[in-house]
């Protein structure tokens, strides 16, 4: 629950709770709002401590992406990831994030090397920032704040950029051909995603390159790096689902 709470914290959320049940189950969600230059669009983070085969069925038809926190020092850890991959196949999952506090290399730790080779390649690995004293705002989410909101969620609606909305005279053909180039773009960070050849370091080299240039097109200075469990579905299918069962 510490780690949901942060990231809401640190995308500026207010924490309200949208209780729902599932199979008698009682499961807290947590609406999250997200505004980008080229959409916006809502979603639920939904914190769950149970083992995945517990999981309803009916909240699996609306995950889009999975969140895990893991003691580095658990090496049973590694023997799951099996299980956790097949859920997020079995559940066409495209976004993942494997997160711990630190990987130190330290003996019996968990290391990156492992944690790759036998993670799903949608997960990204992530070790949580450190506090700094003078820092004015938290940053220790910051690499899973800025994938949840460069993910291109199933509910968003698109909206002009605000350089268009500055400057009547562009047009729409111009428009179009940003929106080209973001749509691109995503195809790009999907492929490289999906490429299980490169090696870790032509992997972080692409990833760079490719954070650059999604910077530029988002007129942002910052890198995009592609919890017990938290889950996350977007508003839209919670929605559906919420009508079916009344």
């Amino acid at each position: 629950m510490e780690v949901l709470e942060n990231i809401l914290t640190e995308m500026k959320q207010p924490k309200l709770i949208t209780p729902k049940t599932y199979e008698s189950v009682v499961i807290n969600h947590y609406k999250c709002d997200i505004r980008t230059k080229y959409y916006t669009t809502s979603i639920y983070l939904i914190p769950f401590d149970g083992k995945l085969d517990r999981v309803p069925v009916e909240l699996k038809t609306i995950i889009e992406a999975l969140i895990i926190y893991f003691d580095p020092f658990d090496r049973t850890f590694i023997n799951s990831l099996s299980a956790i991959n097949d859920f997020l196949i079995s559940n066409n999952i495209e976004l993942g994030f494997l997160i711990t506090t630190a990987l130190s290399d330290k003996p019996n730790e968990l290391t990156f090397e492992e944690l790759k080779e036998n993670a799903n390649v949608v997960f990204d690995i992530i070790t949580l920032k450190e506090d700094e004293e003078d820092s004015e705002e938290p940053e220790k989410y910051s690499e899973i704040v800025e994938g949840l909101e460069n993910f291109v969620w199933s509910n968003i609606k698109t909206k002009p950029s605000s350089s268009s909305s500055r400057n009547q005279s562009n047009s729409a053909e111009q428009l179009e051909n940003e929106l080209n180039d973001f749509e691109k773009l995503l195809i790009t960070a999907q492929n490289l995603r999906n490429d299980t050849h490169l090696t870790r370091d032509e992997m972080l080299n692409k990833a760079e390159e490719l954070a650059e240039a999604m910077s530029a097109i988002l007129n942002d200075n910052d890198k995009i790096i592609c919890i017990f469990l938290i889950i996350i579905s977007s508003v839209s299918a919670y929605r559906k689902l919420s009508k079916s069962a009344k």
